[in-house]
C-alpha cells in the first residue's frame, strides 16, 4: 500500500517538474523575443519619447542578472499599452512570405509603405499607403511589394496615381516580426 502510493507520488512530482520545465523554455523564448524588440527599440533614434534608462547597477540591485533578464527587458514589460489606444505603425517591404522584418514609428520617405493599426501590439490591421512615396516605392515592383501581402484587384497599372485599399489585411506578431494572416484588398487608380 505504501509503495504503491510512493509511486503515485513520484508519478505526479515527475509530471509536475514536466510542467514546470515547458513553463520555463516558454519563458525564456518570450524573453529573448521581449530582448530583440527592446533592442529594435534603441536603434530606433527618431523615437518622440526615450523612455527611461535603468542602469545596470539597478539590475544588479534587483537580481535580475540571476536569471539573464536586462534592466531594459523589465522596464519595457512594465508599462502596457492600454487596449483602447491604437497604435499606428509604418512597415517598409514584405517579405516574399508575407512578413514584415521593418517597422517604425515614423514614416520612412522611400521606404514605408504600409500602415499597421495595432491596439494590443500582437494582432492589428494593415493598410497600403495613398502617399505619392509610398506609390513610388510600391510601383518599384508590385509583384514584390504589393503582391505578398495584397489581392489586387482591376489592373495594376504601370504608374498608379493612388493605391486604395479596399479591404485591411490582418497581421499577427510571431517571434517579434509581423506575420500575414489575411491579404489586403487594393486597387490601382
Amino acid at each position: 500500500m505504501f509503495g504503491k502510493q510512493n509511486v503515485e507520488e513520484e508519478e505526479a512530482r515527475e509530471q509536475l517538474t514536466s510542467l514546470l520545465e515547458d513553463r520555463i523554455r516558454a519563458l525564456q523564448k518570450r524573453i529573448a523575443s521581449l530582448e530583440k524588440r527592446v533592442e529594435a527599440l534603441e536603434k530606433q533614434e527618431t523615437k518622440e519619447e526615450k523612455p527611461e534608462e535603468v542602469s545596470e547597477s539597478s539590475s544588479e540591485s534587483l537580481g535580475l542578472s540571476d536569471f539573464g533578464l536586462s534592466a531594459a527587458v523589465i522596464s519595457a514589460t512594465d508599462t502596457p499599452q492600454k487596449a483602447d489606444e491604437p497604435t499606428q505603425w509604418y512597415l517598409a517591404a514584405p517579405t516574399a512570405d508575407g512578413t514584415f522584418p521593418s517597422v517604425s514609428s515614423q514614416e520612412q520617405i522611400g521606404k514605408s509603405i504600409y500602415l499597421l493599426t495595432t491596439s494590443d501590439n500582437m494582432n492589428g490591421t494593415f493598410s497600403i499607403l495613398d502617399t505619392s512615396d509610398a506609390i513610388a516605392t510600391a510601383s518599384i515592383s508590385i509583384s514584390q511589394f504589393v503582391k505578398p501581402v495584397c489581392k489586387v484587384n482591376g489592373n495594376a497599372s504601370a504608374f498608379p496615381r493612388h493605391i486604395i485599399t479596399d479591404e485591411e489585411g490582418a497581421l499577427t506578431k510571431e517571434n517579434g516580426i509581423w506575420k500575414v494572416t489575411r491579404k489586403a484588398i487594393v486597387h490601382f487608380e
